[in-house]
């Protein structure tokens, strides 16, 4: 997720303090008559720049022009978020970003004694965020032009309802980005990411480099765990659990804070808050007061993201628990269930009964807008499934959405992961005995680590092939 930002205006006021030919006159016209311009065009990002004498690219820099007063150049910055290059800006100048857009950024510098007046513009296209920069000694420069510069998307088609989460190969979080393009590539309709509280607060740089791509080419959807299935996850500030005297106030302010920044189309509470109140059932109050404060707040911040929380089908039929959905739903917009078709220690043999599992979350709380925020089949013979049932599944998965009145069905995920121990051992913190019992570790874990719809190197399945037979 890092990446060298290298601040482009300081590179052109060095440019300009070596570069120039001649000393600048006290008060040079910033403002040309007749300025001629010229287009640039990669296919995507589009913008004029002035007809000036190109200067030496370096750095991000693909394009540099020098009149002897004022400085033009075009940066590119490889999968780096624009809030993490606008945040670099804003710190160094000490301006903030405003305009159109919150894109553009007026600042000035004095390096050698000399006097700069510059205006930078960010624009996030096809992956990656650009800079165009001009500054001029001693005097405001004319940026009128910076104002062209366009992007244009890919021409994409979606398969409505199809929904993914794009794990990446290797367990790599630096290939997030490009499972997040081959997703959009292959018909994904809705593309989501899971997040922690702890792991954000007072830090967005995790969620930033996320978040950005998921949601510029199509729909986006966010989870934040207040519950982690089972068991609690780590708090920040102190917090050992949800009903703590502060945690909902504090909870729903991050939330609206997350929606306010990213505006996704779907923020859920999670994960399969069921599972850990099914045994705490004296702590649903809480939970429900969370939900309406977290709601109140985040409409207000989004007012057109939807609102829910998550909760699981098979384990909720299991445990005749399904009255806890119900009680929740008031206070939410819309409701995300789990769906897996296992029986008894996650035994993947029975694809119809995964089919009726996806068919029977409608009906838990009828009327209520829903979405299947994971589903999928393991491919393992340990789990005794294979490449071809869970092939047979995703055929099935797709005749469900041309016919369902979910919002979308979302498969888990697109690559599997590569050891899934650590995220196993995550849903057993209050279950230690668990962790040393291979009769559950083993195919737990197997359960974690084959439902993908490609290997953990990037190898497809059929099941990938049957996907993109079908998008």
């Amino acid at each position: 997720m890092r990446a060298s930002l290298v601040v482009p205006a300081l590179f052109l006021a060095i440019l300009l303090v070596s570069g120039c030919s001649q000393k600048p006159p006290l008060n040079p016209p910033q403002t040309p008559a007749g300025q001629a311009y010229s287009n640039y065009s990669d296919g995507y990002l589009a913008f004029q720049y002035p007809d000036w004498p190109d200067a030496e690219a370096k750095d991000q820099n693909f394009l540099v022009k020098n009149n002897g007063t004022c400085v033009f150049a075009a940066a590119r910055y490889p999968s780096v978020p624009s809030r993490a290059l606008k945040g670099r800006l804003e710190l160094e100048f000490s301006s903030a970003f405003g305009g159109n857009g919150g894109e553009y950024l007026d600042f000035t510098m004095s390096p050698g004694g000399q006097h700069f007046d510059a205006r930078t513009r960010i624009i996030y296209c096809n992956y990656d965020t650009y800079s165009l920069t001009i500054a001029c000694l001693n005097g405001a420069p004319d940026a009128s032009f910076l104002s062209s510069a366009s992007c244009r998307k890919r021409s994409l088609a979606f398969v409505p309802k199809t929904g993914l989460i794009p794990t990446p190969t290797g367990d790599n979080p630096s290939g997030i980005l490009q499972s997040i393009r081959e997703a959009r590539e292959n018909g994904v309709d809705v593309l989501d990411w899971y997040f922690g509280w702890k792991g954000l607060d007072g830090n967005w740089s995790a969620s930033d480099y996320v978040m950005e791509p998921l949601s510029y080419e199509g729909r986006s959807a966010a989870m934040v765990e207040a519950i982690h299935t089972s068991v609690l996850p780590e708090y920040p500030r102190g917090y050992e659990s949800f009903d703590d005297t502060g945690f909902a106030d504090d909870f729903s302010d991050f939330s609206a804070a997350f929606a306010a920044r990213y505006k996704p189309d779907y923020l859920f509470v999670g994960s399969e808050v069921d599972d850990y109140l099914y045994n705490h059932r004296e702590k649903i109050p809480a939970f429900k007061e969370l939900l309406r404060k977290t709601r109140e707040k985040v409409k207000a911040a989004s007012p057109s993201t939807k609102f829910g929380f998550t909760v699981t089908y098979h384990d909720a039929i299991t445990h005749n628990a399904t009255d806890i959905a119900g009680t929740l739903a008031p206070e939410a917009d819309i409701i995300a269930y789990t769906s897996y078709g296992y029986r008894g220690m996650f035994d993947f043999g029975n694809v119809s009964q995964g089919v009726a599992y996806l068919e029977g979350a409608r009906d838990v709380v009828p009327g209520k807008p829903y979405v299947i925020i994971e589903t999928g089949w393991s491919s393992s013979t340990l789990l005794n499934s294979s490449e071809g049932k869970q092939a047979e599944f995703a055929r099935e998965y797709f005749r469900f959405i041309n016919s369902t009145d979910a919002e979308y069905v979302k498969w888990w995920g697109l690559n599997d992961g590569q050891d899934c121990t650590e995220g196993a051992e995550s849903f057993l913190t209050d279950y230690p005995e668990l962790k040393h019992d291979d009769s559950f570790m083993v195919p737990f874990t197997e359960y974690l680590c084959s439902l993908a719809l490609k290997r953990s190197d990037g190898t497809p399945k059929a099941a990938w092939r049957v996907w993109q037979e079908n998008t």
